[in-house]
């Protein structure tokens, strides 16, 4: 039988229940929650059995996707592909009532409620939607206490009485906000307001003018001495030429500060105009990993290499070519400037896709 659960205002869930309702989401049975906009319906996004029980619960089109709630923006950078737009959102509105669709990652490709190429995120203000998602160490899959095409659920209890014996639990904490979350498609550049909710569309638009800057590019490779150094100094002046704002720097997986950039790199740069090349190598870390919108190694394996550290920037770690760009160290200066060519035609390829993203 399911189990209410009332919360008097200002009461926290208690280590215990956290843990049953967590137990349960992993399991795939369903529980309904308060958020900061309506009371809603869900389990972990990682379990099938949640996700196609909260299909079959609320009578929801097969179609309809089911958003994601997260922590908060870091935890988001997992499943999706964060985006300078999503940045200066979340930073304004999360956690809160704002909805971000982006581009999934690879890792978000594989949850069970993933349809499509795009995933959408909320990071939830609400403290008890928050308590689960963090106990569950995992994002929930969910969308609103009411069966399909009716209103929402006012509070915990009437969300067993809508959904019964298909909940584990219904958490209620009194009346929800009543109000939807804004929706906005923050893949691309400008931004589009899906929908207008608790958040005024001048208000998202603003805050996207206001926290736009030049978006931050991280190129990884071995030793941060010759492929990423190239792609970095490269970028910087492919950038300039396209009038695009753009922000690049590089390191490695196995870097050394005392290792020299080669001078075949200095001659294939300087044959591309780039004659000013100041660099010390650096590790790959957190720091830089925060700091980039978006992260492009060299080889698959530095990507493997880079998420077995850091899972949870999935949603930005992408090869910069379709397949491996070799490593020239050590070989003829000409190995060198075929490898700053071949960088320099993916990155015109990378650079140009989107340039077109952002007319369209």
């Amino acid at each position: 039988m399911a189990e209410l659960i009332r919360l008097p205002a200002g009461a926290e869930l208690s280590a215990e229940q956290l843990r049953r309702l967590a137990e349960a989401g992993r399991r795939g049975r369903l529980t309904a929650f308060p958020t900061d906009t309506v009371y809603g319906l869900g389990a972990s996004a990682l379990s099938a059995d949640g996700v196609e029980a909260i299909y079959r619960a609320k009578r929801r089109p097969r179609q309809k996707a089911l958003p994601l709630l997260v922590a908060g923006a870091e935890a988001a950078r997992r499943w999706v592909q964060w985006t300078a737009q999503a940045e200066a959102l979340a930073a304004r509105f999360w956690p809160g009532a704002l909805t971000l669709v982006l581009r999934a990652g690879p890792d978000g490709r594989t949850l069970p409620c993933a349809q499509g190429p795009t995933l959408a995120v909320r990071a939830p203000r609400h403290p008890v939607a928050q308590a689960l998602v963090r106990a569950s160490q995992s994002p929930w899959a969910s969308t609103s206490a009411n069966l399909s095409g009716r209103p929402p659920a006012a509070d915990g209890a009437e969300a067993l009485r809508i959904f019964g014996e298909a909940l584990a639990f219904a958490i209620d904490a009194g009346p929800a906000a009543g109000l939807q979350s804004s929706v906005v498609d923050a893949s691309q550049a400008p931004v589009r307001v899906l929908r207008e909710g608790a958040i005024p569309a001048a208000q998202l638009l603003r805050a996207v003018a206001e926290g736009a800057g030049p978006t931050k590019y991280l190129f990884v490779c071995t030793g941060n001495t010759c492929r990423s150094v190239m792609a970095q100094f490269l970028l910087r002046k492919l950038a300039r030429e396209r009038g695009l704002e753009a922000s690049a720097r590089s390191a490695g997986v196995a870097a050394e500060r005392h290792f020299q950039v080669p001078p075949g790199v200095r001659s294939a740069l300087a044959a591309e105009g780039i004659r000013e090349l100041e660099h010390v190598p650096q590790l790959v870390g957190r720091d830089l990993l925060e700091w980039a919108d978006q992260v492009l190694v060299m080889e698959k394996l530095h990507r493997e290499l880079i998420l077995d550290r850091f899972p949870e920037f999935g949603g930005k770690v992408r090869t910069l070519a379709a397949g491996d760009i070799a490593d020239p160290i050590g070989r003829p200066d000409d190995v060198y400037a075929a490898c700053c060519r071949e960088i320099k035609k993916n990155l015109e390829a990378f650079l140009d896709e989107h340039a077109q993203i952002a007319r369209s």
